[in-house]
């Protein structure tokens, strides 16, 4: 495949998941469709080069260059999808956030029966590093639980195994209280594959009733009220550079 090169600094498609135009796959089917020009011509390889004294254009739109990235906190509540595209007539989160938002990326996805803490993003290159495995962001999450807690399942299990032929890394957790048939627990992932926490509930024959993300990585919950959307603060935001940079 040819080598274009426009500038110096980033491919084409990171340079743009970077801009909000899309995820970096979605960008090389944009340049497959021969949507994206540089400097005034359409480009058909994803291995550009570009920097920010480019004249890109998407769609024959001007892509104005953003320096500033945006990191958002969103509680999310339950009963919404989190996608940017409905399904089954379902409520989505973007129904709920203000409208200049719509583009942003989210990291790690809660599915539609659970709360808590989601991260938006104006560079997709911010939900890109959270999700990736090898940088191992810690996840914390509250479960309430009904049925009889076993603890000595749970302290097996919480060792890393294989559940309906998926492997799951080990997880810590704290039992905050019991009470009678229900109890609350807070567990720490190093992973977030689809349904994890459910899945290990159900192989331990427990029902979940509230399933609560409380902190994603640097970025804390706190008292952020459900359906609210706040800035991430200072220090969340260079821990999380400090720690991708490791």
């Amino acid at each position: 495949m040819e080598k274009q090169h426009y500038g110096d600094n980033l491919r084409i498609a990171k340079y743009l998941a970077s801009q909000n135009i899309g995820s970096r796959r979605e960008i090389e089917k944009f340049i497959q469709q021969k949507r994206i020009k540089v400097n005034g011509t359409t480009i058909n390889s994803p291995i550009t080069f570009v920097s920010d004294q480019d004249n890109i254009q998407f769609d024959n739109r001007l892509v104005e260059h953003q320096d500033k990235i945006t990191i958002l906190k969103f509680h999310k509540p339950i009963k919404y999808i989190t996608s940017h595209k409905r399904q089954n007539n379902k409520p989505i989160i973007f129904d709920i956030i203000d409208s200049k938002y719509r583009n942003y990326k989210t990291a790690g996805r809660l599915d539609y029966f659970s709360e808590g803490l989601l991260i938006l993003s104006s560079d997709g290159e911010v939900s890109r590093n959270l999700e990736l495995p090898k940088n191992k962001f810690k996840r914390v999450y509250e479960v309430t639980i009904s049925g009889l807690l076993n603890e000595k399942n749970l302290a097996n299990i919480s060792k890393g195994g294989i559940i309906q032929n998926q492997k799951y890394k080990p997880f810590s957790y704290q039992i905050i209280y019991e009470q009678k048939k229900t109890t609350k627990l807070k567990l720490t992932l190093e992973e977030g594959k689809n349904r994890e926490i459910r899945n290990i509930m159900s192989y331990l024959k427990l029902n979940i009733s509230k399933l609560k993300r409380i902190e994603y990585g640097p970025f804390k919950l706190n008292s952020l009220k459900s359906k609210a959307l706040e800035v991430a603060n200072e220090k969340e935001i260079e821990q999380y550079y400090s720690h991708i940079k490791k």
